[in-house]
């Protein structure tokens, strides 16, 4: 069943996903959040933008859910939630947002009390924290799942109907799989646009329009928290590179031998 109007969802991490899923929750009336972060100044801020029904700065609050989603920076997660599931009710269900799922699931798989359950919300902007969360931002994009051998089923359940009331796409892959495709659709675009943003010459960059700053919107992206994703997702990450390095070449090629149709109509 998925978590009732009268249930509890904690969410620990009030920045711009954990925020985002808090106002996208509460504007639906699926749960009462209860929003946790070790900030201060962000626990009243996430208030002010309706991100939580209440917010503390003591993560043993996270007892009172039934579950708990974990949404700290990718360093942190495991860690915390550890800590989260030693405070949890017995049988909670506790979930992660974490970008790379294998090396994560890896080390949660099995935590004691809880039923864990390895998520990605595939939603995000450039931005950083509270203040570019928005309860809009989750509605229709994919919600992925990595559950492993020892994952209970229900608890699963529980995360794959929650998503579909969230608006969002449910979706169930490996940890290894996640790993995989998201280095090809999130972490390599990110390098790209590095390439794009800091090796075009400055004259182009001034003449540049529409495509050129969507094509380069993520490269905004606060590079301590890539630097964490990719250093977690090397190998899939070289892998993608490798791969389109090759199309890469072979478009040359054909623009080279004046093949101009074969380059744009490229498979």
């Amino acid at each position: 069943m998925t978590v009732p109007a009268a249930g509890r969802i904690a969410i620990v991490g009030l920045g711009l996903i954990g925020g985002s899923l808090g106002m996208r929750i509460r504007e639906l009336g699926l749960a009462r959040v209860i929003g946790v972060d070790n900030d201060y100044a962000v626990t009243k801020r996430a208030e002010e933008r309706g991100a939580a029904d209440e917010t503390h700065l003591e993560l043993e609050r996270v007892r009172d859910a039934e579950v708990i989603i974990i949404a700290v920076p990718p360093e942190q997660t495991v860690n915390v939630a550890r800590e989260a599931a030693g405070f949890a009710a017995e049988g909670a269900v506790l979930t992660d947002v974490t970008s790379v799922k294998a090396p994560i699931v890896a080390q949660l798989a099995g935590l004691e009390r809880v039923r864990y359950v390895g998520g990605h919300p595939m939603f995000g902007t450039e931005g950083r924290g509270i203040d570019a969360a928005g309860a809009d931002l989750p509605a229709g994009h994919p919600y992925i799942f990595t559950p492993v051998a020892s994952t209970p089923t229900d608890a699963v359940n529980t995360m794959l109907m929650l998503a579909q009331d969230l608006g969002m796409r449910p979706v169930l892959l490996t940890p290894d799989e996640h790993d995989r495709v998201v280095a090809e659709v999130s972490h390599l675009p990110y390098l790209l646009a590095l390439l794009l943003s800091y090796g075009t010459d400055p004259p182009a960059r001034d003449v540049a329009g529409p495509a050129f700053r969507d094509a380069t919107r993520v490269a905004a992206t606060p590079p301590d928290l890539m630097v964490e994703i990719l250093r977690l997702n090397r190998v899939h990450v070289l892998a993608a590179v490798d791969h389109f390095s090759r199309g890469l070449v072979q478009m040359r090629e054909a623009l080279a031998r004046g093949h101009i149709k074969q380059a744009v109509r490229f498979r």
